[in-house]
Protein backbone atom coordinates (compact mmCIF):
# COMPACT_ATOMS: atom_id res chain seq x y z
CA UNK A 1 0.00 0.00 0.00
CA UNK A 2 1.06 3.35 -0.76
CA UNK A 3 1.29 6.07 1.83
CA UNK A 4 1.52 9.25 -0.59
CA UNK A 5 0.15 9.35 -4.25
CA UNK A 6 1.53 12.32 -6.41
CA UNK A 7 -0.41 13.42 -9.43
CA UNK A 8 -0.36 15.58 -12.90
CA UNK A 9 -2.54 18.09 -13.26
CA UNK A 10 -3.55 18.72 -16.29
CA UNK A 11 -4.76 15.86 -18.33
CA UNK A 12 -5.04 13.96 -15.28
CA UNK A 13 -6.58 15.66 -12.54
CA UNK A 14 -8.54 18.22 -14.82
CA UNK A 15 -9.75 18.39 -18.60
CA UNK A 16 -8.32 21.99 -19.49
CA UNK A 17 -7.02 20.85 -22.83
CA UNK A 18 -10.45 23.30 -24.60
CA UNK A 19 -9.98 26.35 -22.39
CA UNK A 20 -5.45 26.37 -23.53
CA UNK A 21 -6.78 25.57 -26.99
CA UNK A 22 -9.22 28.01 -27.13
CA UNK A 23 -6.68 30.72 -26.05
CA UNK A 24 -3.72 29.48 -28.14
CA UNK A 25 -6.16 29.64 -31.22
CA UNK A 26 -7.31 33.39 -30.11
CA UNK A 27 -3.48 34.63 -30.05
CA UNK A 28 -3.09 32.67 -33.26
CA UNK A 29 -5.93 34.40 -34.61
CA UNK A 30 -4.86 37.86 -33.90
CA UNK A 31 -1.90 37.63 -35.57
CA UNK A 32 -2.99 35.98 -38.93
CA UNK A 33 -1.24 32.61 -37.46
CA UNK A 34 -2.59 28.96 -38.52
CA UNK A 35 -4.64 27.86 -36.25
CA UNK A 36 -4.80 24.17 -34.23
CA UNK A 37 -6.97 21.13 -33.35
CA UNK A 38 -7.65 20.72 -29.86
CA UNK A 39 -6.32 16.85 -30.62
CA UNK A 40 -2.97 19.32 -32.33
CA UNK A 41 -2.88 21.13 -28.45
CA UNK A 42 -2.60 17.68 -26.79
CA UNK A 43 0.58 17.03 -28.27
CA UNK A 44 1.78 21.11 -27.42
CA UNK A 45 1.09 20.67 -23.70
CA UNK A 46 3.42 19.22 -20.80
CA UNK A 47 6.37 21.28 -20.36
CA UNK A 48 5.02 24.71 -19.16
CA UNK A 49 3.11 27.32 -20.68
CA UNK A 50 6.23 29.14 -22.65
CA UNK A 51 6.81 25.91 -24.14
CA UNK A 52 3.06 25.35 -25.26
CA UNK A 53 3.17 28.76 -26.68
CA UNK A 54 6.45 28.26 -29.15
CA UNK A 55 4.75 25.32 -30.38
CA UNK A 56 1.15 26.49 -31.30
CA UNK A 57 3.42 29.86 -32.70
CA UNK A 58 5.19 29.83 -36.47
CA UNK A 59 8.70 28.80 -36.81
CA UNK A 60 10.83 31.75 -37.05
CA UNK A 61 9.69 34.04 -34.50
CA UNK A 62 11.72 36.58 -32.85
CA UNK A 63 12.66 36.53 -28.92
CA UNK A 64 10.48 39.60 -28.33
CA UNK A 65 7.79 38.20 -30.71
CA UNK A 66 7.32 34.63 -28.64
CA UNK A 67 7.07 37.28 -25.11
CA UNK A 68 4.17 39.14 -27.11
CA UNK A 69 2.11 36.03 -27.87
CA UNK A 70 2.90 34.81 -24.17
CA UNK A 71 1.53 37.46 -22.83
CA UNK A 72 -1.28 37.48 -24.83
CA UNK A 73 -1.96 33.68 -24.37
CA UNK A 74 -1.37 34.14 -20.59
CA UNK A 75 -3.89 36.81 -20.76
CA UNK A 76 -6.80 35.42 -22.25
CA UNK A 77 -6.09 32.14 -20.87
CA UNK A 78 -6.79 33.70 -17.12
CA UNK A 79 -9.74 35.07 -18.56
CA UNK A 80 -11.04 31.80 -19.59
CA UNK A 81 -9.27 29.39 -17.86
CA UNK A 82 -12.17 28.08 -16.05
CA UNK A 83 -15.41 28.51 -19.31
CA UNK A 84 -14.74 24.67 -20.09
CA UNK A 85 -12.37 23.42 -17.39
CA UNK A 86 -13.47 20.74 -15.42
CA UNK A 87 -12.14 17.35 -13.48
CA UNK A 88 -12.34 14.41 -15.51
CA UNK A 89 -15.67 12.17 -15.25
CA UNK A 90 -14.18 9.83 -12.07
CA UNK A 91 -11.87 12.00 -10.71
CA UNK A 92 -13.52 13.38 -7.57
CA UNK A 93 -14.80 10.20 -6.63
CA UNK A 94 -11.44 8.35 -6.87
CA UNK A 95 -9.46 10.97 -4.71
CA UNK A 96 -12.57 10.98 -2.13
CA UNK A 97 -11.74 6.80 -2.24
CA UNK A 98 -7.99 7.40 -1.68
CA UNK A 99 -8.70 9.79 1.08
CA UNK A 100 -11.15 7.17 2.89
CA UNK A 101 -7.46 5.28 3.47
CA UNK A 102 -5.85 7.75 4.41
CA UNK A 103 -3.00 8.05 1.58
CA UNK A 104 -1.47 11.78 1.31
CA UNK A 105 -2.41 13.16 -1.64
CA UNK A 106 -0.26 15.89 -3.47
CA UNK A 107 -0.08 17.42 -6.93
CA UNK A 108 3.52 18.41 -9.19
CA UNK A 109 2.11 20.98 -12.21
CA UNK A 110 4.36 22.32 -14.99
CA UNK A 111 1.69 25.08 -14.40
CA UNK A 112 3.05 27.91 -12.46
CA UNK A 113 2.95 27.87 -9.09
CA UNK A 114 1.17 31.10 -8.45
CA UNK A 115 -1.55 29.48 -10.73
CA UNK A 116 -1.57 25.73 -9.96
CA UNK A 117 -2.51 26.22 -6.42
CA UNK A 118 -5.42 28.50 -6.77
CA UNK A 119 -6.11 25.94 -9.61
CA UNK A 120 -5.88 22.56 -7.60
CA UNK A 121 -7.85 24.58 -4.27
CA UNK A 122 -10.91 25.70 -6.81
CA UNK A 123 -11.84 22.49 -8.15
CA UNK A 124 -10.67 20.04 -5.58
CA UNK A 125 -11.34 21.73 -2.17
CA UNK A 126 -9.43 20.51 0.59
CA UNK A 127 -8.28 17.45 -1.18
CA UNK A 128 -4.64 18.26 -1.77
CA UNK A 129 -2.20 18.55 1.26
CA UNK A 130 0.62 20.15 -1.01
CA UNK A 131 0.36 21.56 -4.36
CA UNK A 132 3.59 22.23 -6.44
CA UNK A 133 3.52 24.40 -9.51
CA UNK A 134 6.71 25.74 -11.45
CA UNK A 135 8.89 28.25 -10.06
CA UNK A 136 10.99 30.71 -11.78
CA UNK A 137 14.54 28.94 -12.29
CA UNK A 138 13.52 25.91 -11.19
CA UNK A 139 14.02 22.97 -13.71
CA UNK A 140 10.46 21.81 -14.90
CA UNK A 141 9.25 17.99 -15.03
CA UNK A 142 10.71 15.55 -15.94
CA UNK A 143 13.56 16.84 -13.77
CA UNK A 144 12.85 15.38 -10.48
CA UNK A 145 14.16 18.67 -8.67
CA UNK A 146 10.76 19.73 -7.31
CA UNK A 147 9.39 16.17 -6.50
CA UNK A 148 12.19 15.38 -4.29
CA UNK A 149 11.83 19.43 -2.28
CA UNK A 150 8.13 17.70 -2.27
CA UNK A 151 8.76 14.31 -1.13
CA UNK A 152 10.90 15.72 1.61
CA UNK A 153 8.68 18.25 2.64
CA UNK A 154 5.91 15.49 2.94
CA UNK A 155 7.78 13.06 4.24
CA UNK A 156 7.06 10.60 1.53
CA UNK A 157 9.69 8.12 1.01
CA UNK A 158 10.04 6.75 -2.63
CA UNK A 159 9.27 2.74 -2.41
CA UNK A 160 5.87 4.07 -0.82
CA UNK A 161 5.14 6.69 -3.07
CA UNK A 162 3.00 6.53 -6.26
CA UNK A 163 3.68 9.12 -9.34
CA UNK A 164 0.40 9.54 -11.49
CA UNK A 165 0.47 11.63 -14.68
CA UNK A 166 -0.94 11.10 -18.36
CA UNK A 167 2.63 11.71 -20.25
CA UNK A 168 5.45 10.44 -21.37
CA UNK A 169 7.02 13.61 -19.29
CA UNK A 170 5.21 12.31 -15.79
CA UNK A 171 6.30 8.51 -16.20
CA UNK A 172 9.96 10.22 -16.55
CA UNK A 173 9.36 12.75 -13.71
CA UNK A 174 8.59 9.61 -11.24
CA UNK A 175 10.84 7.40 -12.79
CA UNK A 176 14.03 10.09 -12.00
CA UNK A 177 12.56 10.11 -8.70
CA UNK A 178 12.94 7.10 -7.84
CA UNK A 179 8.97 6.30 -7.98
CA UNK A 180 6.13 3.44 -9.54
CA UNK A 181 4.38 5.61 -11.78
CA UNK A 182 0.42 4.99 -13.31
CA UNK A 183 0.12 6.73 -16.22
CA UNK A 184 -3.30 7.09 -17.17
CA UNK A 185 -5.66 6.93 -20.77
CA UNK A 186 -8.02 9.34 -20.20
CA UNK A 187 -5.68 12.60 -20.69
CA UNK A 188 -3.74 13.78 -23.65
CA UNK A 189 -1.48 11.08 -24.44
CA UNK A 190 -1.79 7.53 -25.58
CA UNK A 191 -1.06 4.08 -24.51
CA UNK A 192 2.29 3.97 -26.76
CA UNK A 193 3.47 6.94 -25.34
CA UNK A 194 2.85 6.01 -21.59
CA UNK A 195 4.74 2.11 -22.49
CA UNK A 196 7.46 3.50 -24.10
CA UNK A 197 8.71 5.79 -21.40
CA UNK A 198 8.26 2.96 -19.02
CA UNK A 199 5.11 3.32 -16.46
CA UNK A 200 5.09 -0.02 -14.65
CA UNK A 201 0.71 0.52 -14.55
CA UNK A 202 -2.05 2.05 -17.10
CA UNK A 203 -4.95 2.52 -16.31
CA UNK A 204 -8.12 3.51 -18.56
CA UNK A 205 -10.67 4.70 -15.71
CA UNK A 206 -9.82 6.74 -12.53
CA UNK A 207 -11.85 4.11 -10.51
CA UNK A 208 -8.56 1.93 -10.44
CA UNK A 209 -6.62 4.18 -8.58
CA UNK A 210 -7.82 2.95 -5.49
CA UNK A 211 -7.03 -0.95 -6.52
CA UNK A 212 -3.54 0.45 -7.38
CA UNK A 213 -2.35 2.59 -4.68
CA UNK A 214 -3.94 0.41 -1.91
CA UNK A 215 -2.89 -2.96 -2.54
CA UNK A 216 -6.94 -4.00 -4.01
CA UNK A 217 -6.91 -5.85 -6.79
CA UNK A 218 -9.67 -4.58 -9.07
CA UNK A 219 -10.81 -7.79 -11.58
CA UNK A 220 -13.06 -7.67 -14.67
CA UNK A 221 -15.44 -9.54 -14.44
CA UNK A 222 -14.26 -12.29 -16.63
CA UNK A 223 -11.49 -13.32 -14.22
CA UNK A 224 -14.24 -14.84 -11.52
CA UNK A 225 -11.62 -17.87 -12.12
CA UNK A 226 -9.06 -15.31 -10.47
CA UNK A 227 -11.37 -14.21 -7.80
CA UNK A 228 -12.41 -18.19 -6.63
CA UNK A 229 -8.38 -19.30 -6.77
CA UNK A 230 -7.82 -16.33 -4.30
CA UNK A 231 -10.75 -17.19 -2.16
CA UNK A 232 -9.07 -20.93 -2.16
CA UNK A 233 -6.07 -19.51 -0.92
CA UNK A 234 -7.49 -17.73 2.40
CA UNK A 235 -7.85 -14.49 0.74
CA UNK A 236 -11.18 -12.33 0.62
CA UNK A 237 -12.50 -10.70 -2.39
CA UNK A 238 -15.80 -9.00 -2.78
CA UNK A 239 -18.09 -10.02 -5.41
CA UNK A 240 -21.68 -8.74 -7.08
CA UNK A 241 -24.71 -10.31 -6.33
CA UNK A 242 -28.30 -9.09 -8.23
CA UNK A 243 -28.86 -7.30 -4.47
CA UNK A 244 -25.86 -5.44 -3.48
CA UNK A 245 -21.56 -6.53 -3.51
CA UNK A 246 -20.51 -9.43 -1.03
CA UNK A 247 -17.67 -9.37 1.15
CA UNK A 248 -16.61 -13.51 0.26
CA UNK A 249 -14.47 -15.65 2.20
CA UNK A 250 -14.22 -19.68 1.99
CA UNK A 251 -16.79 -20.61 4.79
CA UNK A 252 -14.92 -23.57 5.46
CA UNK A 253 -11.79 -21.71 6.64
CA UNK A 254 -11.60 -20.01 9.89
CA UNK A 255 -8.98 -17.86 9.59
CA UNK A 256 -10.42 -16.63 6.25
CA UNK A 257 -13.76 -16.35 8.22
CA UNK A 258 -12.35 -14.40 10.72
CA UNK A 259 -10.79 -11.79 8.32
CA UNK A 260 -14.43 -11.00 6.85
CA UNK A 261 -14.93 -9.55 10.61
CA UNK A 262 -11.99 -7.86 10.91
CA UNK A 263 -12.16 -6.01 7.65
CA UNK A 264 -15.52 -4.98 8.13
CA UNK A 265 -15.56 -4.56 11.37
CA UNK A 266 -18.34 -6.71 12.20
CA UNK A 267 -18.98 -7.79 16.17
CA UNK A 268 -18.49 -11.75 15.77
CA UNK A 269 -21.58 -12.35 18.01
CA UNK A 270 -23.64 -11.24 14.43
CA UNK A 271 -22.91 -14.74 12.40
CA UNK A 272 -22.82 -14.66 8.70
CA UNK A 273 -24.54 -15.82 5.85
CA UNK A 274 -23.27 -18.25 3.27
CA UNK A 275 -23.66 -17.93 -0.84
CA UNK A 276 -24.53 -21.30 -2.41
CA UNK A 277 -25.22 -22.51 -6.25
CA UNK A 278 -27.92 -24.24 -5.55
CA UNK A 279 -29.84 -26.85 -2.75
CA UNK A 280 -27.59 -29.50 -3.47
CA UNK A 281 -24.30 -27.30 -1.81
CA UNK A 282 -26.97 -26.42 1.14
CA UNK A 283 -27.15 -29.87 2.16
CA UNK A 284 -23.75 -30.05 2.73
CA UNK A 285 -24.56 -27.67 5.42
CA UNK A 286 -27.98 -27.80 7.52
CA UNK A 287 -29.52 -30.48 8.42
CA UNK A 288 -33.59 -31.12 8.46
CA UNK A 289 -34.44 -29.20 5.39
CA UNK A 290 -37.98 -29.01 5.01
CA UNK A 291 -39.48 -29.62 1.80
CA UNK A 292 -40.82 -25.84 1.94
CA UNK A 293 -37.40 -24.56 1.37
CA UNK A 294 -37.06 -26.80 -1.49
CA UNK A 295 -40.34 -24.93 -3.11
CA UNK A 296 -38.72 -21.79 -2.55
CA UNK A 297 -35.89 -22.21 -3.96
CA UNK A 298 -37.36 -23.38 -6.99
CA UNK A 299 -39.51 -20.45 -7.02
CA UNK A 300 -36.95 -18.07 -6.12
CA UNK A 301 -33.42 -19.05 -6.63
CA UNK A 302 -31.10 -17.63 -7.94
CA UNK A 303 -32.54 -14.60 -6.24
CA UNK A 304 -32.86 -12.30 -3.51
CA UNK A 305 -33.97 -14.51 -0.64
CA UNK A 306 -32.25 -15.87 2.26
CA UNK A 307 -33.27 -18.95 4.24
CA UNK A 308 -32.30 -19.67 7.51
CA UNK A 309 -31.96 -23.02 8.31
CA UNK A 310 -30.35 -25.59 10.64
CA UNK A 311 -26.83 -25.60 10.02
CA UNK A 312 -25.30 -29.12 10.22
CA UNK A 313 -22.00 -28.71 12.01
CA UNK A 314 -19.87 -28.64 8.92
CA UNK A 315 -18.66 -24.85 8.90
CA UNK A 316 -16.63 -23.28 11.58
CA UNK A 317 -18.25 -21.98 13.96
CA UNK A 318 -17.71 -18.75 13.70
CA UNK A 319 -18.96 -18.89 10.82
CA UNK A 320 -22.80 -19.00 12.67
CA UNK A 321 -21.27 -17.14 15.34
CA UNK A 322 -21.80 -20.04 17.89
CA UNK A 323 -25.75 -20.73 17.13
CA UNK A 324 -27.22 -23.68 15.11
CA UNK A 325 -28.62 -21.94 12.18
CA UNK A 326 -27.58 -21.13 9.01
CA UNK A 327 -28.90 -18.30 6.59
CA UNK A 328 -28.00 -19.56 2.47
CA UNK A 329 -29.10 -17.98 -0.11
CA UNK A 330 -28.11 -18.41 -4.24
CA UNK A 331 -27.06 -15.09 -5.67
CA UNK A 332 -28.87 -14.25 -9.10
CA UNK A 333 -26.08 -12.83 -10.77
CA UNK A 334 -23.52 -14.87 -13.38
CA UNK A 335 -20.25 -13.46 -11.85
CA UNK A 336 -20.92 -14.83 -8.23
CA UNK A 337 -22.64 -17.75 -9.50
CA UNK A 338 -19.12 -18.75 -11.59
CA UNK A 339 -17.15 -17.86 -8.33
CA UNK A 340 -18.76 -20.55 -6.17
CA UNK A 341 -18.76 -22.93 -8.54
CA UNK A 342 -15.23 -22.22 -9.20
CA UNK A 343 -14.53 -23.03 -5.68
CA UNK A 344 -16.91 -25.57 -5.19
CA UNK A 345 -17.85 -24.58 -1.62
CA UNK A 346 -20.06 -22.17 -0.15
CA UNK A 347 -18.90 -18.49 0.60
CA UNK A 348 -19.31 -16.60 3.92
CA UNK A 349 -20.36 -13.46 2.32
CA UNK A 350 -22.23 -10.45 4.14
CA UNK A 351 -22.09 -7.11 2.71
CA UNK A 352 -19.11 -5.99 1.14
CA UNK A 353 -19.48 -2.91 3.49
CA UNK A 354 -17.32 -1.15 6.93
CA UNK A 355 -20.23 -2.02 9.70
CA UNK A 356 -22.79 0.38 9.95
CA UNK A 357 -22.23 2.05 6.70
CA UNK A 358 -24.31 1.79 3.34
CA UNK A 359 -24.07 -1.67 1.66
CA UNK A 360 -22.21 -1.03 -1.74
CA UNK A 361 -24.00 -1.40 -5.03
CA UNK A 362 -20.76 -0.98 -7.57
CA UNK A 363 -16.94 -2.17 -7.23
CA UNK A 364 -15.83 1.79 -6.83
CA UNK A 365 -18.53 1.99 -3.26
CA UNK A 366 -16.36 -1.20 -2.14
CA UNK A 367 -13.02 0.70 -3.04
CA UNK A 368 -14.24 3.53 -0.67
CA UNK A 369 -15.03 1.64 2.11
CA UNK A 370 -12.80 -1.49 2.08
CA UNK A 371 -9.62 -0.75 -0.07
CA UNK A 372 -6.47 -1.95 1.51
CA UNK A 373 -8.50 -4.34 3.71
CA UNK A 374 -9.28 -6.85 0.84
CA UNK A 375 -7.83 -8.47 -1.99
CA UNK A 376 -9.98 -7.51 -4.38
CA UNK A 377 -12.92 -6.76 -6.03
CA UNK A 378 -14.35 -8.52 -8.67
CA UNK A 379 -16.28 -5.94 -10.99
CA UNK A 380 -19.78 -6.61 -12.10
CA UNK A 381 -21.18 -3.28 -12.76
CA UNK A 382 -23.73 -1.78 -10.67
CA UNK A 383 -26.21 -4.15 -8.98
CA UNK A 384 -29.77 -4.61 -10.30
CA UNK A 385 -32.09 -4.89 -7.10
CA UNK A 386 -29.75 -2.60 -4.87
CA UNK A 387 -31.23 -4.06 -1.74
CA UNK A 388 -30.07 -6.55 0.36
CA UNK A 389 -32.26 -9.95 0.43
CA UNK A 390 -35.10 -11.29 2.30
CA UNK A 391 -34.34 -13.52 5.00
CA UNK A 392 -37.06 -15.67 5.82
CA UNK A 393 -36.69 -18.32 8.93
CA UNK A 394 -37.82 -21.70 8.59
CA UNK A 395 -36.19 -23.21 11.50
CA UNK A 396 -40.05 -22.86 13.19
CA UNK A 397 -43.76 -22.92 12.27
CA UNK A 398 -45.01 -20.63 11.20
CA UNK A 399 -42.31 -18.85 8.73
CA UNK A 400 -41.25 -15.82 10.04
CA UNK A 401 -39.43 -12.95 7.80
CA UNK A 402 -36.49 -11.34 9.39
CA UNK A 403 -35.81 -8.75 6.87
CA UNK A 404 -37.17 -6.80 4.19
CA UNK A 405 -35.65 -7.37 0.80
CA UNK A 406 -36.60 -8.14 -2.41
CA UNK A 407 -39.91 -10.34 -1.98
CA UNK A 408 -42.37 -9.09 -0.50
CA UNK A 409 -45.06 -11.27 1.94
CA UNK A 410 -47.39 -12.11 -0.81
CA UNK A 411 -44.71 -13.75 -3.57
CA UNK A 412 -43.74 -15.89 -0.57
CA UNK A 413 -47.30 -16.97 0.79
CA UNK A 414 -48.35 -17.72 -3.02
CA UNK A 415 -45.62 -20.74 -3.09
CA UNK A 416 -45.87 -21.58 0.14
CA UNK A 417 -49.76 -21.68 0.69
CA UNK A 418 -51.67 -19.90 3.12
CA UNK A 419 -50.82 -20.04 6.91
CA UNK A 420 -47.35 -20.78 6.67
CA UNK A 421 -46.23 -16.95 7.65
CA UNK A 422 -46.31 -15.75 11.35
CA UNK A 423 -48.85 -13.28 11.18
CA UNK A 424 -46.88 -10.33 12.86
CA UNK A 425 -43.83 -11.08 10.47
CA UNK A 426 -42.82 -8.27 8.41
CA UNK A 427 -45.72 -7.37 6.14
CA UNK A 428 -44.23 -5.09 3.35
CA UNK A 429 -44.94 -4.35 -0.64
Amino acid sequence: MYTHVIFDLDGTLLNTIDDLADAGNHVCAAHGWPTHTVAEFKYMVGNGIPNLVSRFTPEGLSQEELAGALAEFSACYDEHKEDKTAPYPGVPEALAALKTQGIHLAVLSNKAHALAGPVVEHYFPGVFGYVQGALPGAPLKPDPTLLHAMMERLGARPETTLFVGDSGVDVLTGKNGGLTVCGVLWGFRDRAELEGAGAEWIIHSPDQLAAIATGTALLPQGQGALAAELLRMGRLAALPTETVYGLAADATQERAVQAVYDAKGRPETKPLNVLVDGMAMVETVCRDIPEDAYKLARAFWPGPLTMILWGNGTLPSIVTAGGDTQGVRCPDHPAALAVIRGLGRPLACPSANLSGHPSPKSAVEVLNQLAGKIDAVLDGGVCAVGVESTILDLTAAPYRILRQGGLNREKLEAVLGPGKLEKNGKDFK
